[in-house]
């Protein structure tokens, strides 16, 4: 009786069930190396924690809680790295999504954790992450002098309009409208988010000092330019995106250097790119269901303002890159 033999994987055939094929070069990157990864944090886990005693060190007891802290997250973002489930998203690495699985999952226990929490219970608890945090910020108001023309200030005769500009906030703004419209494709509901959120500014500015804004500075920088600016650039994008095609050929096989750079570069793109018909006003019933959806992100976006004014957490802490 013949012994069936068992069909070895081919090391180029990665497990994720939307990619059929690797490139040679990368199937580096595509190989399980569970052990590897486990061995590794495992042997890190045992240094930082010094959990033989071996290095002496002396750590107080918030420094211990800290570290700890950073070692549970980074030991969970390590299992969603190695088990969390397939996505429909595979570039540039299916590992990457995975690993924001991950995020997304941390995030939504510490909403859960600090709910049950005073807030200077959960301002203290922030520390421990970042030693900085806990203190009470110096909130900028944008709209206690809206003057266009400061003829009195040696600097600048703008000098509000200049200091608007290079606000932090301006940058994330840009940035954040070319990741929505590279999120939603859709110019209607992408204006109607924008419009929404100006409005959301006008109807919380008395509880947020950063809400407190200039008419200029909502409807003009915000609305017209600055928003307007990254619905056009992330637009643009997926536009371009779409003229290459979904139809992929591995770096190994482009023939020159620059094609394979190219090839590299674009293996950070999205796989497809597909383009979005939302019909926002095509039926009362659609118009609510886009409303709905509308509703979350702005609601979203407003509830980050008000946990980083109650948190006391300022602008440019990394908590708020996150």
């Amino acid at each position: 009786m013949a012994k069936s033999k068992r069909k070895l994987k081919s090391p180029t055939k990665p497990e994720h069930p939307l990619i059929e094929d690797v490139d040679p070069i990368a199937s580096f990157f595509y190989t399980p190396r569970t052990v590897t990864v486990m061995t590794t944090g495992l042997a890190a886990l045992a240094y930082f924690s010094d959990a033989f005693g071996l290095y002496q060190n002396e750590y107080s007891w918030e420094s211990r809680v800290k570290h700890g802290i950073w070692a549970f997250i980074g030991t969970f973002l390590a299992y969603s790295a190695l088990y969390a489930p397939h996505t429909f998203m595979i570039r540039p690495h299916p590992i990457v999504w995975r690993i924001v699985h991950g995020i997304t999952l941390l995030y939504m226990l510490f909403l859960v954790l600090i709910l049950f929490m005073e807030a200077n219970q959960a301002r203290h608890l922030f520390k421990y992450l970042y030693s900085e945090l806990g203190i009470p910020l110096d909130e900028r108001a944008y709209g206690t002098d809206c003057r266009v023309h400061t003829p009195e200030n040696p600097e600048s005769k703008f000098a509000n309009i200049r200091d608007t500009v290079l606000d932090e906030f301006v940058l994330a703004h840009l940035l954040g409208w070319i990741a929505k419209a590279m999120i939603f494709r859709d110019w209607k509901i992408l204006l109607f988010l924008s419009v929404g959120f100006e409005l959301m500014e006008l109807t919380f500015h008395h509880m947020l000092p950063n809400f407190n804004e200039c008419w200029w500075d909502s409807w003009i920088l915000d609305v017209l330019l600055c928003n307007n600016i990254g619905m056009i650039i992330g637009l643009l994008l997926i536009k371009r995106r779409s003229l290459y095609g979904n139809e992929w050929v591995g770096v190994s096989s482009q023939p020159t250097l620059f094609l394979k750079a190219k090839r590299m570069f674009l293996q950070f793109t999205p796989e497809s790119v597909e383009k979005y018909e939302w019909n926002m006003l095509s039926s009362p019933r659609r118009f609510v269901q886009c409303l709905t959806l509308a509703g979350f992100c702005l609601a979203c976006e407003v509830n980050a303002f008000f946990m980083k004014f109650v948190l006391w957490i300022p602008p440019r802490n990394m908590l708020n890159t996150y």
